[in-house]
């Protein structure tokens, strides 16, 4: 049998022997590959060597300096040519012709001296195709793109000075790895605190560079991973999902140095880094795949779609295989989240990634956004539709040694990929570390909005104890009208949509949104409703933590006749102005009042989130529970004509939306500022419970203990560590009273066996809570009688065992 040597990974040998992984001074090696000692694991791969995957694009050898240069086009294409021009010298041309390959693929026959090709120079090939047409193209695989539709730039990767080497040694336990374990002393993917931003917006600059500065105080925080929202080349600002250039990060936002740079600098400090990339379409603004090769099968929802599994797709595969080993090898990542990973609408490109992620760079971890459910699996791999499964198992199923088609053929490869029409292929296991889980978020919601089914709930915490948990994402944010999440809970708390005064304008554009999603009008018009709706309570919480509202308390009013004197005044130069009914009762007193039980809500949700095992997960200013909202701000250059974004979303996306969704526009007062502080007290507190105990990363929830009072909407789970017996209880009220109530004794609940201490209570002054309801000393509970605790309502306490 042949046997191939990778980096000294016995490709056939599906079980790596002890300390196989040894040093190299060969700067092409990732230092993922570097130093990996003491590590057992089961490499699974496609097939594709080192050399394979680095072989495509614009390449300069880092020890010798020649260049070679290699793509994929369309099959029957006569000749591909590539034009270089010297980047001091304008005009100063040379143009080589590829070799054809085969199949579409085309590269230099031989290495091109050093010195022709040279790091910054620019490049474009030119197709010769089959039906007559000459096309020129930038590069699919350009790793810098200075102009959306020029020409690419030559980048060698090999220049960048990295100094994060001690980041990847042995036994460095902030690094987090699919392949920790004790004896290597990573830490597992269970273990991590995300902070998810978006580079545009963190910062008012809005740079690599500027968001080093935002990122510095996070591990204080007791975050130990940035994930960062895709940065693939794009026409402008955006999110980062409608990118055109899958391996060169944008320009605007830094470009390959300064991401790297970015990188470099997280790691100093500590912090994972997890690139978010998109495999499932192409942004609208400058895409040129379509013009190079086969690389597009159509259109999906969100733009042009990859050919995946339809004719000559092999390289297409590869293709995004290789732009997520671009963020790992040469850009340091530690780990990726793939965007929707279900409109790739292609299971065996999913499994190819993770198999050559697994392969190539064996710790690195992988993060679905999948979203599919109600498809269960067993330890075989057989799948089956499920109604009552939450998710699709398979996503998160680890791969498997024989799934590689080892012994089958001397060059077996995996036989999901190589004939993905083989009915023995296997998508069973998808090979995905993790993934967000829509199905824990939504359930969370409908108990913040009142609506808590505690059975589903119960199931909904322990299906995700694997799985990404968040209260709040990017998407739920800005995929509806932006604001957080404090605001959004004041619609109903303030009965805000019985409460909206619609005008003329509102009319209007109901009219048009009807027209333009071919709905009816009522259904236009209740969707402009709500928006509005939204828009006024993110308008009175900044207001009030402004202290733009402050000459309106009433807090030192010293009769009632000027108590209400101030209530009028309120309604008249605040509500009714802003299109709020006059009868909609609401006061400043009630407006700080209910402001304060929506960031009750808001606290009593970040802690059950953090009470379940696994990995959890923060959005850019929601650790301190900032009211600036995140917008729609995709500036466009295909779309000249955008009343069509103002009718969806209620306002017009592009710098204005940007401007109002940078962290750091709003000028908070004083009490404002001490009211975040607080929040952001209680987000610190619980990265410091998770980071102590186990429990609450690799431990389990234990059945048989969790507590369900529907009357009462208390809810309670026990984490348990088996490993150490470390031992976490979280209690939960959803509901609106407090216990113990003046007309009841203290609430009674049922607390595993053993001596527990309350550890975290969110309804603590230092959190911004009222303070009354504070345990103290030691709960002893058999495991069989309930127990009396008190519960401020809306409110998550933890308890420890201790005994």
């Amino acid at each position: 049998m042949k046997v191939s040597l990778i980096n000294g990974i016995n490709q056939n040998n599906h079980y790596a022997t002890k300390n196989v992984l040894k040093n190299t001074s060969n700067p092409n090696v990732h230092p993922q590959l570097k130093e990996l000692t003491n590590i057992y694991y089961k490499p699974v791969s496609f097939g594709r060597s080192v050399e394979e995957h680095k072989s495509w694009g614009a390449q300069i050898n880092p020890d010798t300096k020649e260049a070679s240069f290699k793509i994929f086009t369309y099959p029957d294409t006569k000749k591909v040519t590539v034009t270089v021009e010297k980047r001091d010298r304008d005009g100063d041309l040379k143009t080589y012709e590829l070799e054809n390959k085969g199949y579409g693929v085309f590269e230099t026959a031989s290495k091109i001296p050093a010195g022709e090709v040279e790091h910054g120079d620019r490049y474009f090939y030119t197709l010769y195709k089959g039906n007559g047409e000459v096309e020129s193209v930038k590069d699919p695989y350009s790793f810098r793109q200075e102009t959306l539709l020029g020409e690419s730039t030559v980048y060698d990767h090999s220049l960048y000075a990295w100094k994060d080497a001690n980041w990847f040694k042995p036994n460095n336990k902030r690094r987090i790895s699919r392949l920790a374990n004790k004896q290597n002393g990573l830490t597992p993917v269970d273990s991590a605190r995300i902070y998810e931003f978006n580079t545009a917006s963190l910062t008012k600059k809005g740079t690599f560079e500027a968001a080093k500065a935002a990122i510095k105080s996070l591990p204080a925080l007791g975050f130990n991973a940035i994930e960062i929202m895709p940065v693939e080349n794009t026409f402008s600002f955006n999110w980062g999902y409608d990118g055109v250039d899958k391996l060169a990060p944008s320009e605007h936002l830094g470009g390959p140095d300064g991401l790297k740079e970015l990188i470099d600098y997280a790691h100093s400090q500590g912090l994972n880094v997890i690139m978010d990339m998109v495999p499932n379409h192409l942004g609208p603004d400058g895409a040129s795949l379509k013009k190079t090769g086969p690389y597009i099968k159509g259109n999906n929802q969100f733009g042009e779609a990859f050919n995946f599994e339809g004719d000559n797709s092999r390289y297409v595969r590869d293709y995004i295989v290789n732009a997520a080993l671009n963020w790992i090898e040469n850009y340091h990542c530690d780990g990726l989240r793939l965007d929707m990973t279900k409109f790739m609408e292609s299971d065996y490109t999913m499994k190819q990634i993770a198999a050559e992620v697994n392969y190539h760079t064996p710790d690195a971890f992988l993060i679905a956004e999948d979203s599919r459910e109600k498809v269960s699996v067993d330890q075989f791999g057989n799948s089956w539709h499920n109604d009552f499964e939450p998710h699709d198992k398979r996503v998160i199923n680890p791969l498997l040694d024989y799934e590689t088609g080892a012994g089958k053929s001397e060059d077996a490869h995996c036989i999901a990929i190589e004939n993905i029409s083989n009915s023995d292929a296997n998508l069973g296991r998808l090979g995905f570390d993790s993934e967000w889980d829509f199905n824990y978020f939504h359930t969370l919601k409908d108990g913040l909005y009142g609506n808590i089914n505690l059975d589903e709930f119960e199931k909904a915490c322990y299906c995700s104890q694997d799985r990404v948990k968040y209260v709040m994402s990017h998407d739920e944010i800005g995929n509806f009208e932006g604001s957080r999440l404090t605001a959004k809970l004041l619609v109903p708390i303030l009965q805000l949509n019985e409460n909206v005064v619609l005008d003329k304008k509102d009319m209007e554009r109901s009219a048009a949104l009807s027209k333009q999603k071919g709905q009816s009008y009522d259904d236009a018009l209740n969707t402009v409703r709500f928006q509005k709706a939204q828009f006024l309570a993110e308008k009175l919480a900044t207001m009030l933590l402004t202290g733009s509202l402050d000459r309106y308390s009433t807090n030192q009013a010293t009769s009632k006749q000027w108590e209400n004197a101030v209530d009028r005044a309120f309604k008249k130069d605040v509500l009714i102005p802003l299109g709020i009914k006059d009868t909609s009762g609401i006061t400043h007193s009630r407006l700080e009042t209910m402001y304060k039980k929506s960031m009750n809500q808001v606290k009593m949700a970040l802690a059950r989130t953090y009470s379940i095992p696994g990995p959890k997960m923060v959005f850019q200013g929601d650790e301190r529970a900032d009211l600036t909202p995140f917008r729609f701000f995709r500036q466009f250059d295909s779309v000249r004509n955008e009343g069509y974004l103002y009718n969806e979303k209620g306002y017009k996306p592009g710098k204005d939306a940007l401007d109002a969704s940078t962290l750091g526009v709003i000028n908070y007062s004083a009490q404002g500022r001490l009211l975040m502080n607080k929040f952001k007290n209680l987000n610190k507190d619980l990265n410091i419970i998770n980071a102590q105990n186990p429990a609450l990363t690799r431990g389990v929830l234990i059945p048989e203990n969790t507590v369900k009072h529907p009357a009462s909407q208390v809810f309670a789970t026990h984490a348990k560590d088996p490993e150490s017996s470390n031992e976490i209880f979280a209690v939960t009220n959803f509901g609106d009273s407090d216990y113990p109530r003046k007309d009841a004794a203290n609430y009674y609940i049922k607390f595993p066996e053993g001596k527990w201490v309350e550890i975290l209570n969110t309804d603590d002054r230092k959190y911004g809570g009222s303070g009354y309801f504070n345990n103290s000393g030691i709960l002893q509970s058999n495991g069989y009688d309930n127990s009396p605790i008190k519960l401020a309502s809306q409110s998550t306490k933890l308890f420890k065992r201790v005994g």
